[in-house]
């Protein structure tokens, strides 16, 4: 597969082995790893499973869990509910998700609250959000939902630098 320099710099090289969908069942733990083009024209390796785009990888669960459920489910892999730091990884995220709402991680204690990613960060205001609940997930857009309610979720980790 041959690409342009202008694609491969913006989108990144993600395994073609792995489409929406065709996910692995959650909980595999795998060792291999793939090459990843990043945008800065340098490889990094992702977990098998997972698809890189910039400095991160992004895991697609194909189950559905509560919030909270969805984040220990992550972290459980080295990682947290998405994070989302720029448009392009927005873009990417809502390409490559499918028709199903996924949570991310960005949430917050109640209304009165600002929100906040799960690293603890507080959120730039990088995009609106709707709705008035405590956890947010994607659709079509960011929105808040009840945390209980059971979705499937994007984990997020910076892309490794040595054996993953």
């Amino acid at each position: 597969m041959t690409t342009s320099q202008d694609e491969e710099s913006s989108i990144g090289l993600v395994n073609p082995e792995v489409t929406p969908t065709n996910h692995p069942e959650e909980g595999e733990t795998g060792k291999r790893t793939e090459q990843i083009l990043i945008k800065n024209n340098t490889y990094a390796a992702c977990p098998s499973n997972w698809i890189g785009f910039g400095k991160k990888c992004f895991y697609f669960s194909e189950y559905s869990r509560n919030w909270t459920s969805s984040q220990d489910s992550c972290m459980a892999q080295g990682a947290q509910l998405a994070r989302i730091d720029s448009q392009e990884e927005l873009n990417f995220l809502r390409r490559y998700k499918g028709p199903s709402d996924h949570w991310i991680g960005l949430h917050r204690e109640s209304s009165q609250h600002s929100w906040r990613w799960t690293d603890n960060t507080e959120y730039n205001n990088l995009f609106p959000i709707q709705g008035h609940e405590k956890n947010c997930y994607l659709s079509d857009r960011i929105s808040s939902g009840r945390g209980y309610i059971p979705r499937m979720s994007i984990c997020s980790r910076s892309t490794c630098t040595s054996q993953c």
